[in-house]
């Protein structure tokens, strides 16, 4: 009973963004948004979700959205983003945030839209696979001071064909959480010469300096994956390719281009080529420029 009145009650502050919030002593806000590192083969995935959980040292603070929330994550690339919530939340400590996802099996809450033939087809988590998702962070709330996160959905590591259904597709979110005031981003060219006819033009972004691995959700615990990843777009005006890498952590980087991400499933190894591989360090609150030729 205690937990519904706690729900109760983080309905109506998500609802009309008061300053009510748990537990005792002042409360100030958290501030949440999403973002994505896009896929090749779809140009639409619409994905739902229920409620976002934030706990620390005054326990956990529930907060039901009053309907389920659907954005269509492929829109936020490039460093985009999209508003969440805004979560008042009491003064303390805070470990971790929790997302509950909505994609319950023979429904179309959460749905993927094909590029090669324009069909929907759900989006699911099976049918005892969890569907709520914690990742850690590391933040202080004080009266009057707020924290700003943005959870960046990698949809190429997300989104899994279904080896028993080719009509639907699997939702494991791969999920990172980044403090929007210790974020930076790259940005870069691609020689023209790169992407002949044919060309898939994606880049994959590696936290240190690595050797580039494709995409597997299956490989062994330690194996190199990318952390995000970018396609690669024409600038109709100035002819040159670009693209960018946003939300990343201060450090160094790791990118790859590669023209068979179109090949790249993300249940195997596959042999994908990449060239050329470069190192770039990011810093927070900048944007780090770089070139590929």
């Amino acid at each position: 009973m205690l937990r519904l009145f706690v729900r109760y009650i983080a309905v109506l502050c998500v609802l009309f963004l008061t300053s009510c919030g748990g537990g005792s002593g002042p409360s100030s806000n958290l501030y949440l948004y999403v973002a994505d590192a896009p896929i090749d083969q779809i140009n639409s995935a619409n994905i739902s979700m229920t409620e976002v959980d934030v706990t620390g040292d005054n326990g956990t603070q529930y907060f039901p959205f009053p309907t389920v929330t659907t954005l269509n994550f492929y829109n936020l690339q490039g460093g985009l983003s999209a508003f969440l919530a805004n979560l008042a939340l009491p003064s303390g400590h805070y470990t971790s945030i929790t997302l509950h996802f909505e994609a319950a099996p023979g429904t179309l809450v959460s749905n993927v839209t094909l590029i090669g033939n324009g069909n929907t087809y759900p989006l699911v988590i099976p049918a005892g696979q969890p569907t709520t998702f914690t990742l850690p962070v590391n933040f202080i709330i004080f009266k009057n001071i707020s924290a700003s996160y943005t959870i960046d959905l990698n949809l190429r590591s997300s989104i899994l064909p279904d080896p028993s259904n080719p009509n639907q597709y699997i939702l494991q979110p791969v999920l990172r959480a980044v403090d929007n005031n210790d974020e930076g981003s790259i940005t870069g060219t691609v020689a023209t010469s790169l992407v002949p006819s044919g060309c898939s033009p994606t880049v994959y972004v590696y936290t240190g300096n690595v050797t580039p691995t494709d995409v597997d959700v299956n490989a062994p615990a330690g194996t190199v994956q990318p952390i995000s990843s970018a396609l690669v777009g024409i600038n109709f005006t100035t002819a040159i390719y670009n693209f960018t890498v946003a939300y990343l952590p201060p450090g160094l980087y790791t990118i790859a281009l590669t023209c068979q991400a179109n090949l790249d499933n993300p249940t195997t190894a596959d042999n994908i080529v990449f060239s050329p591989v470069i190192t770039a360090t990011v810093t927070a609150q900048q944007t780090t420029f770089v070139s590929l030729k």
